[in-house]
């Protein structure tokens, strides 16, 4: 069952400015990951964004998807479905979005894509910013940040990884889940949540 208690990053996404609460309730393995936490402005800045997104759009800004295990597993291990889409995403144009990607035993990506006019003002780079974060349920996982350019993605130094993933695994996950969504209408899924979320 999709709820708050499974998938709380619906709820932590659904804030506005005005609303939102000091500091959101997560857990994580140790003291020194909630030091990296509190000083890793990309992901400090993840849910700023998204919060004043819904403040600026008066509603909930975020698309989120759920994945059933067959295309879970078809975009973390299917090389050939991974390559397809990987190459897609940069063949075809996703636009700017952020949201929630969740899947089974309480699994949770968040993520944030900007534009190339919006990476440039906030960033002050070139390309399109992106930024992943990775959860089970309220526990802190691991988070990563990058610039998508006509040549790749450039996968900043900042980033916290847990259980072997590999430097641009979650982005890749993340884009890869983006190209296969595309820009098409998606079917509801059934939830207990005010937040809309789309079976892909």
């Amino acid at each position: 069952m999709i709820d708050y208690n499974t998938y709380p990053l619906l709820l932590h996404t659904s804030f506005a400015k005005d609303d939102a609460p000091a500091e959101l309730p997560f857990e994580v393995v140790s003291a020194d990951v909630r030091n990296y936490l509190a000083n890793c402005k990309g992901y400090q800045e993840m849910f700023a964004y998204i919060a004043i997104r819904n403040t600026v759009k008066k509603e909930n800004s975020n698309t989120h998807y759920y994945l059933n295990d067959d295309l879970f597993h078809r975009i973390d291990g299917d090389d050939r479905f991974r390559n397809d889409n990987f190459r897609n995403f940069f063949l075809s144009y996703v636009k700017p979005k952020n949201g929630v990607i969740l899947f089974k035993d309480c699994g949770q990506y968040l993520y944030v894509l900007l534009g190339v006019q919006e990476t440039k003002k906030l960033k002050r780079r070139d390309g399109r910013y992106i930024a992943v974060a990775l959860f089970k349920g309220d526990f802190f996982i691991g988070f990563e940040e990058g610039y998508i350019t006509d040549s790749g993605i450039q996968v900043e130094h900042t980033g916290h990884y847990e259980n072997g993933m590999d430097i641009g695994g979650y982005i890749s996950f993340v884009l890869i889940t983006l190209s296969f969504a595309g820009e098409k209408e998606h079917q509801l899924t059934k939830t207990t949540t005010i937040e809309k979320v789309y079976t892909l």
